[in-house]
């Protein structure tokens, strides 16, 4: 609970102005709801003493209605101003989310799922939100306006009634603090839950497909069935400790209402306080009610805020592992070596890379090949800094990479993974990820590089063609070109493709590799491929095998030698694949 409130407290205090309006128009709103009551009990008294008249009647309507109207005004401001700060936090919380998300690696999105993230950075937050907006102004109803009232109890009735009503007070406190802390265990439960459930939404969703070609949809049904039940479940454990607070508080109010009644009476009989005073205590006590109805919504908003609170700040604080950013400015690759390079993921011990030495020069064509599982993607990945490293750390430049900053080295190297990712906008939006500053010639001029131009022409809206979700409505070749395109516009000086040409012809695929040799500013290509065809024309190939080269040269050197390559060149000659010396 003390990290929630150190988080609020440093808030409040970033926005130190807004809330001083917020408390100082509080107190200025309490003080006004309260002098009514006050106001009753003169107006009794008068008519018990015979002191009433009709400018008695017009002063005490005049005040009367200028407090009512003064609390409206103060009650209007200081909630204004409360409920701006929690949507200004609920922006601040989504935008350092944002930003997090946004600078992790790989690492980061293995331990949390896409549902959770998602359930963390809108249902969480709004929580948080709650918290600040709602449960502010319940605090301030609680403890200042509560304040207020049994100031005036005590102060203008009776400091002995006032302790009679409040008997029952600490039993109301006592299972207020109780159930509280139930709230916050169920409610993290709850939230968990949800992001489960979330988690599986995505899934299904994204895996629409296979769940029909399988006709697993009644199967798929039922589980998420169960996922939402065991939600469900959680929530209403929530809802039960909730619904504990209001009978708890109607029932000791009753109580405190009948011993402040009976005592009342017995102290208005041997005249220490007057029947206006008794009125207005009884007034008094009922506008208690809200307050301390407002303090079990209270404990609820704080334990609920509290859990949300650590579930975004463990994401806040969760890193990727990578290796500390280096210091040094990258103004060209001339060069990117691996020496003896062996590599594992984090969380497996299993070595995926071994011994790896490779030289890559300014405006080489690497070609890299070998069975599935061999290595080939995760050599890729290592170019850009994506995941920490284990043993050995590649150089640029002769200087490890480590030493360059991380967001200036990836600026270098522009990659086209296996899986292509399109955002649901038009062609124009998706080419400009690659450079949002591109003219529309240099949009041009990458379709025609990645040989899609032609196409984007016939389509009926052009460039401001919606692909739809992920590029729903482009075919795999299509989607494969468009990703090209804009990779090629970010002009980087390493350009990784991940087996990117695989949904596009040979032809189409000689063609786009032709056209990017013969760009003004050719890049330095790095090739994964299955087709042989794509790397004919390479300065190098190496064969990977369990993560090791097992054969390094050129096409022409490594199809005269006996081992993968010339059988996998053999077995595409006779396929008719196209590849030749």
């Amino acid at each position: 609970m003390k990290n929630i409130f150190a988080y609020l407290w440093s808030y409040f205090k970033q926005h130190k102005g807004r809330y001083t309006v917020v408390v100082t128009f509080m107190l200025v709103a309490s003080a006004m709801y309260v002098a009514p009551t006050y106001l009753i009990r003169l107006f009794i008294d008068a008519i018990l003493q015979d002191d009433f008249n009709h400018g008695t009647l017009l002063f005490y309507t005049g005040l009367f209605l200028g407090s009512i109207l003064v609390a409206y005004l103060t009650e209007f401001v200081w909630n204004y101003y409360l409920f701006i700060g929690s949507y200004d936090m609920q922006r601040k919380l989504r935008g350092e989310m944002m930003g997090h998300f946004l600078k992790m690696s790989p690492p980061f999105y293995h331990r949390f799922r896409t549902g959770d993230l998602m359930t963390r950075a809108n249902d969480d937050v709004q929580v948080m939100g709650m918290t600040i907006g709602y449960g502010l102004m319940v605090f301030l109803n609680t403890s200042v306006y509560l304040a207020f009232i049994v100031g005036m109890m005590a102060v203008t009735v009776s400091w002995k009634l006032t302790l009679i009503a409040l008997i029952p007070m600490p039993f109301l406190a006592y299972f207020i603090f109780k159930w509280g802390s139930l709230v916050d265990a169920k409610f993290t439960e709850a939230q968990n839950a949800v992001s489960e459930m979330n988690s599986e939404v995505l899934e299904i969703i994204d895996g629409i497909r296979v769940v029909r070609a399988f006709g697993l949809e009644s199967a798929t049904t039922s589980q998420f069935n169960e996922k939402t039940g065991e939600t469900l479940a959680k929530n209403n454990e929530v809802s039960e400790i909730d619904s504990r607070f209001g009978p708890l508080i109607t029932i000791l109010l009753a109580i405190s209402f009948v011993m402040s009644f009976g005592a009342g009476a017995f102290l208005v009989a041997k005249q220490e306080i007057t029947v206006g005073a008794m009125v207005s205590f009884q007034v008094y006590l009922g506008m208690v009610v809200w307050p301390m109805i407002s303090a079990g919504d209270l404990v609820n908003v704080m334990q609920q805020g509290a859990a949300s609170w650590r579930r975004i700040s463990e994401v806040l604080h969760t890193g990727d592992g990578l290796e500390k950013d280096g210091q040094h400015k990258l103004a060209t690759v001339d060069t990117f070596r691996f020496q003896q390079f062996s590599f594992r993921y984090p969380e497996s011990s299993r070595p995926v890379l071994n011994a790896v030495d490779l030289t890559i020069a300014k405006g080489d064509i690497i070609g890299i090949v070998g069975k599935t599982g061999s290595g080939k993607t995760t050599l890729l990945r290592q170019f850009g800094h994506h995941y920490p490293y284990s043993d050995q750390v590649p150089f640029i430049n002769e200087h490890l990479l480590t030493d360059y900053q991380t967001d200036d080295l990836r600026q270098k190297f522009a990659e086209v993974p296996q899986e292509h990712t399109l955002f649901s906008r038009t062609i124009r939006e998706n080419l400009l990820f690659g450079d949002a500053n591109a003219t529309e010639e240099q949009l041009w001029q990458a379709l025609e590089t990645a040989c899609f131009a032609a196409e984007v022409r016939e389509m009926k809206d052009g460039l401001e063609t919606m692909v739809g979700e992920k590029g729903v409505s482009l075919s795999g070749g299509q989607k494969q070109r468009l990703s090209l395109a804009r990779a090629f516009l970010r002009n980087s000086e390493f350009l990784l493709l991940d087996d990117a040409l695989s949904a596009v012809d040979a032809k189409t695929e000689q063609s786009i590799i032709e056209n990017l040799r013969n760009l003004e500013q050719s890049p330095t290509l790095v090739i994964i491929t299955h087709r042989l065809s794509a790397i004919t024309q390479a300065n190098k190939i190496i064969v990977l095998e369990d993560g090791g080269i097992i054969q390094r040269g050129r096409h022409a050197e490594l199809i005269t030698q006996p081992g993968w390559y010339q059988e996998q060149y053999h077995h595409q000659q006779i396929k008719g694949g196209g590849v030749h010396v």
